[in-house]
């Protein structure tokens, strides 16, 4: 590592450090989702701009990604990371202060911005300072700060809304992003590549505005069918010929492109990278539905849905380190199709038991289950991707891995959350005129009227018609509340087929992955003999590290 004496390497530190900005970020999406139905209701917005806060930083962070993974390879990942923090850090203060939907949806796309510029960086760390053995140890311990920010963000995230607002849900990123930088600038190792990279700019520009424009295409899609705007289909369009254009180019292009040539080989680096987007579809597409059902639905604050949720979601973590241990050998397959299976059970169960005005803790099982599963796909996704990849390209490819997961995730929030509001509509249209027989004559068009025309965005009830008398107003509104809750829950249950669907064609792809370890190298472009000698003088500097390090894997 360059500027890096072996002494001073210590791998568990380092990552240590990593996962402290990493949880972070990770941290603050949880806590925004457990707040989205607080969030919209203070500023006044329905199911599209619920979606938006969400949706928006995930489309800069799925637009930036594989460009960021690259800056990590040009310029060094501990650069970048810190590059990232800050953003991110920045981004959080400016959001605690936005009085409006619109201008919280803009800052939390800088917010994303910065999350894409540190998050590759931490597992090409990973494949940097830890050698084949003890990837899949390392891989469980990242993994598991996913799984304890499951826990902790919504916990905290109902807990600051209840006691502080929902504006210190970002606030507080500024002071731990600030301590998180300080540590990282003075543990992290500044390793850079001592191989030169080539910038490609044309490639760069391609693949940042072409998910750009497929992000912004399917966040949009929906409304544009209610409202007749042709702008979201001409982004879809721009995105097809954008895309395509840059497969084109990134196959002609042979001095160093974008997407590193010795990847497309890689069958269980496609494969696995297939199934990483494909989890995150699930877990993207569903959590927004479940707090909808928890808090809408059952009528629980944040904080007692975060309640519910916490002991599925320590399972993330929990199974995480776990099967991360495991899966070091050629266990990785079975344990990935293993935790697919799960999770489509655990989801199917979910939905199967959900009932309005039931405990919302009777839905634990399930919900553990379903978590236990994703928490078991984590590591062995990382390790089977990652194992063999060379340390000149691994920034890259952890970001056209984590590109394909945030592309998952974007098209499960938009495909379930378009998919929910469309049966949604039908649903409490089919239940209103089926439960307006309850009420009196004169008050059963204006009461499907009302609920036909709150299906627009599905979780705004209908307000009461001027001039009823307190009885009657109270009969609307009970019978209002009854409808939607129903509905709704026979929305969720239609809906839940689709990502259940996604999981179970990802065990088929999970199925043909290699029963190796996944450390076999990958081709890698012809050099003459002094760069190969270099790159092999770097390799052994890199295990000499490791191997006099204390606490670090030859100690562990």
């Amino acid at each position: 590592m360059s500027g890096t004496h072996p002494e001073r390497c210590r791998p568990w530190l380092v990552l240590t450090v990593l996962c402290t900005g990493f949880f972070m970020i990770i941290l603050d999406t949880t806590m925004v989702n457990a707040a989205v139905p607080v969030m919209s209701r203070d500023l006044g917005s329905g199911l599209r701009e619920a979606l938006w806060v969400v949706n928006s930083y995930v489309l800069a962070y799925a637009a930036f990604l594989i460009t960021a993974g690259r800056l990590g390879d040009r310029f060094g990942p501990k650069r970048m990371y810190l590059a990232g923090l800050l953003v991110f850090t920045v981004a959080s203060g400016l959001c605690g202060t936005a009085e409006t939907a619109g201008e919280l949806i803009a800052l939390r796309v800088l917010q994303g911005l910065g999350a894409a510029l540190l998050t590759p960086q931490t597992s090409s760390f990973i494949v940097v300072l830890f050698p084949a053995d003890r990837r899949g140890t390392a891989f469980g311990v990242w993994s598991g700060v996913i799984g304890l920010s499951a826990v902790a963000g919504p916990l905290a995230g109902g807990v600051l809304v209840a006691t502080a607002g929902w504006e210190w849900i970002f606030l507080l990123n500024v002071p731990v992003g600030v301590v998180a930088l300080v540590w990282a600038a003075l543990v992290v190792p500044d390793h850079r590549p001592r191989l030169h990279h080539r910038w490609d700019l044309t490639g760069t520009v391609l693949a940042t505005s072409g998910l750009a424009a497929l992000s912004y295409g399917l966040l949009e899609y929906r409304q544009s069918a209610t409202a007749g705007a042709a702008a979201p289909l001409a982004a879809l369009v721009a995105a097809v010929v954008l895309l395509i254009t840059l497969v084109a180019q990134q196959r002609t292009n042979h001095r160093e492109p974008l997407v590193p040539h010795a990847l497309y080989g890689q069958r269980d680096f496609i494969r696995a990278t297939v199934v990483g987007g494909g989890v995150h579809f699930a877990v993207v597409g569903t959590a927004l539905p479940l707090l909808f059902f928890l808090q809408s639905v059952l009528g629980n604050t944040p904080l007692a849905a975060a309640q519910v949720t916490a002991p599925s979601a320590l399972a993330v973590g929990l199974v995480a380190l776990v099967v991360g241990r495991l899966s070091n050998g050629a266990r990785a397959k079975p344990l990935l199709v293993t935790g697919l299976l799960a999770y489509a059970a655990g989801l199917a169960s979910t939905v199967a038991c959900a009932e309005p005005g039931m405990n919302a803790w009777r839905l634990l099982p399930a919900m553990v289950l379903a978590d236990a599963g994703i928490g078991c796909t984590l590591a062995p996704v990382a390790k089977i991707a990652l194992g063999g990849i060379a340390p000149s390209v691994t920034a890259g490819a952890s970001g056209v891995l984590n590109t394909a997961r945030q592309v998952g995730g974007l098209l499960g929030g938009v495909a379930v959350g378009s998919l929910l509001q469309v049966q949604l509509a039908a649903d409490l249209r089919a239940h209103a005129h089926a439960a307006a027989a309850e009420l009196p004559r004169s008050l059963r068009s204006p009461f499907t009227d009302a609920l036909s025309h709150a299906a627009g965005d599905g979780i705004t009830h209908p307000p009461v018609p001027t001039g009823l008398s307190p009885a009657d107003a109270e009969h609307f509104r009970a019978l209002a509340d009854t409808v939607f809750q129903h509905a709704f829950v026979d929305a969720w249950r239609t809906t839940m087929v689709l990502p259940i669907a996604v999981i179970l064609l990802c065990c088929l792809v999970g199925r043909g992955l290699s029963t190796g370890n996944g450390t076999a190298a990958i081709p890698r472009p012809r050099r003459g003999r002094h760069a190969r000698r270099r790159g092999q003088h770097a390799a052994g500097h890199r295990h000499s590290c490791l191997s006099t390090t204390p606490g670090g894997p030859a100690s562990g």
